[in-house]
């Protein structure tokens, strides 16, 4: 039985995730669908590439990864598979994937949207998914190619005694996650005093382990299950509170 998650800026409101659901069921109704979310700002492949990296590694070895965010249309968009760390990710060839994988994967394929004319994007997907489920294989359905469309993920800026990162998401409480992560923050030392600076006046003087380490209506900084440092308010909104958005500047000082 094949396990499937399914990303997409296609949002909630309209059919068309159900209708992508009824053609992979069509096409493998033995498979296991699992909805990562549906809900992805439209065209926003850099929340979509944060949420894929931080959800893949939980599901098992063999699952196919689909992420169907900014996608042009059938006849204009190309669409790639790969294989990564023994999982199967297939998505357009929009950068979204590059910014999901650390290093090279084992192989990227381009989908093959020619020779097999079929009517919608949802039958190229289909196929994919096929041939992996029954060859477990993603060179059958295109060639191999190291053409495709190459996107960094923003990254921290670290210098001699800060570290400049942004604000990458807003979660659904509220809670404010930047690009800084677990071991950059680390490699300072623990004999370092820290100054979290998320405003020009306004700041968070240390790190703790759980929102419940502050009293409620407190703000407070933690790192979160995927080692992100979020700045938060305990039973509160940070990012309302704070006047945070997605993109705004985070700087960490040490002295």
């Amino acid at each position: 039985m094949a396990v499937i998650t399914l990303l997409t800026d296609f949002g909630d409101k309209d059919y068309y995730v159900g209708l992508f659901k009824g053609d992979l069921y069509t096409s493998s109704p033995s498979a296991k669908i699992v909805d990562i979310s549906h809900a992805i700002p439209p065209y926003d492949i850099v929340t979509a590439a944060f949420f894929l990296k931080n959800v893949y590694t939980h599901f098992p070895v063999g699952t196919i990864h689909i992420a169907r965010v900014y996608e042009q249309g059938l006849g204009k968009q190309k669409i790639i598979a790969a294989k990564y760390q023994n999982h199967y990710f297939i998505a357009p060839d929009n950068g979204l994937l590059t910014m999901v994988f650390d290093d090279k994967p084992d192989l990227i394929v381009e989908v093959d949207m020619k020779q097999a004319k079929l009517s919608s994007l949802e039958d190229y997907y289909c196929r994919v998914v096929k041939e992996i489920t029954f060859n477990h294989n993603i060179g059958g359905i295109g060639v191999a190619t190291s053409k495709y469309v190459e996107k960094k993920a923003l990254m921290p800026v670290i210098q001699e005694d800060k570290i400049i990162g942004n604000v990458i998401h807003i979660d659904n409480f509220g809670n404010v996650i930047t690009n800084i992560r677990k071991e950059e923050v680390k490699r300072f030392g623990a004999d370092k005093q820290i100054r979290i600076n998320y405003r020009k006046t306004d700041f968070i003087d240390h790190i703790v382990e759980n929102y419940t380490d502050v009293p409620q209506s407190y703000g407070l900084a933690r790192f979160n299950a995927s080692g992100y440092l979020e700045l938060c308010i305990n039973c509160g909104n940070a990012s309302g509170l704070f006047g945070l958005a997605k993109g705004d500047q985070i700087q960490i000082l040490f002295v």
